[in-house]
């Protein structure tokens, strides 16, 4: 799950160039989010695999779930798409391995993503400048929540994160 770095995950991942945002490993289930407390690193090590093939699956169908939203200039032109969902998963979709595949005809193959709220991601294409137009709405979505994940925008490259900086 794509979290801020403040919250005190037991087993986390950093994410190349950020200082604020990780991944953390945690259990989903009916009770909501559950961090994974580590426990034993030989036997968590040795499960890593499957452990990422089920996120991996995750990821999947949480992306599956959300219906995009572009938003058009005024000639119809798309500047960036929006997902949004009460899902707390939703800004990790992100991490799903058809994420950027889903947006290849409408942004292009490559690709920088925002997730201010766990409930909230914007996606533009890194041809465009367009998540500089929209700084605000990615701190004010990030600072507006009670959930916040976080205020930087991340290159996706072969389906991993890396920080480009934080959105102004």
């Amino acid at each position: 799950m794509v979290e801020p770095s403040f919250m005190d995950y037991k087993v986390r991942r950093p994410i190349e160039g950020s200082q604020r945002t990780i991944l953390a490993l945690v259990r989903v289930g009916d009770g909501g989010i559950v961090p994974v407390d580590g426990g034993n690193e030989r036997p968590l090590a040795l499960a890593m695999k499957k452990i990422s093939a089920e996120a991996n699956a995750t990821a999947e169908a949480v992306l599956a779930t959300l219906e995009p939203q572009f938003v058009r200039d005024k000639n119809g032109v798309i500047l960036h798409a929006v997902l949004e969902s009460s899902n707390p998963l939703t800004a990790s979709a992100v991490l799903a391995p058809g994420f950027a595949d889903r947006f290849a005809k409408t942004l292009g193959p490559d690709l920088l993503v925002a997730m201010p709220n766990r409930f909230l991601v914007f996606v533009f294409s890194r041809q465009d400048e367009a998540f500089r137009r929209v700084g605000e709405d990615i701190i004010s979505g990030y600072l507006g929540s009670n959930y916040p994940v976080s205020r930087e925008v991340f290159a996706l490259e072969n389906g991993k994160l890396r920080s480009t900086g934080e959105a102004r």
